[in-house]
């Protein structure tokens, strides 16, 4: 089983960002669908942390 994504600070936010870009220019195919929702979930909830934080 692979490990969650989990993005702790701005650098890995722009590093899944760069991976989102990539996995665009790919074929679809299953596991691509499954790394966009995990990397989506992931930016969200780092994007919400950092929120939180400024408030």
């Amino acid at each position: 089983m692979k490990e969650p994504i989990v993005i702790h600070s701005e650098e890995d936010y722009d590093r899944a960002q760069q991976r989102v870009e990539e996995l665009n220019a790919a074929a679809d195919s299953p596991e691509k669908d499954k790394e966009l929702e995990a990397i989506a979930e992931a930016m969200l909830a780092f994007e919400l942390r950092r929120d939180e934080a400024q408030d």
